[in-house]
């Protein structure tokens, strides 16, 4: 087992960070077993759009904490590619909900076999470190931590809206 120290708040977020841009900032293409190349940002929203099919660009946007437009950008490359279809919400035609095509599927299919291989590389060294419990509490935690973050930039968000607002008003 491996001695447990003290993280200041600047050091965790240090460590996240490091970890965000290894996994998911990288603009180099892979080729995950398709034939074909794509980045870690098209995969993995890939991932999430058949985790929650149906699922909508504001709900991204949430979820990643970027901009409409920011998802937009993302979406509409994988929808030239083929990976991605819309369809226009019953209630609302300016909503649009998103599902994966039959090649999306194959692609989030050996995306998920590549990462069990490849991530499970580092898993297996953390294992010969962590018991099961202690890998189990950190994701617990990581994931706490997330939505946490997520509902912190979603409140500074509103303020931020509401303040433009008011002052737009005000210089009226």
């Amino acid at each position: 087992m491996k001695e447990i120290k003290a993280y200041t708040d600047v050091d965790a977020v240090d460590i996240l960070h490091q970890i965000s841009n290894i996994y998911m900032n990288s603009k180099i293409s892979h080729d995950y077993g398709t034939g074909e190349t794509y980045t870690a940002v098209e995969v993995h929203t890939l991932k999430r759009i058949a985790d929650n099919s149906g699922t909508t660009v504001t709900e991204l946007a949430k979820e990643y904490v970027k901009t409409k437009g920011a998802i937009s950008q993302i979406l509409k490359k994988l929808e030239s590619k083929g990976l991605i279809y819309r369809e226009v919400s019953e209630d609302n035609d300016n909503k649009y909900h998103l599902y994966l095509t039959d090649k999306g599927k194959e692609l989030d299919s050996v995306h998920r076999a590549y990462d069990k291989i490849h991530f499970g590389e580092s898993m297996d060294k953390v294992r010969e470190q962590f018991s099961q419990d202690d890998i189990n509490l950190t994701f617990s935690v990581l994931e706490t931590w997330l939505n946490i973050r997520r509902n912190i930039q979603l409140e500074r968000d509103k303020k931020k809206k509401a303040l433009k607002k008011e002052m737009k008003k005000q210089s009226t």
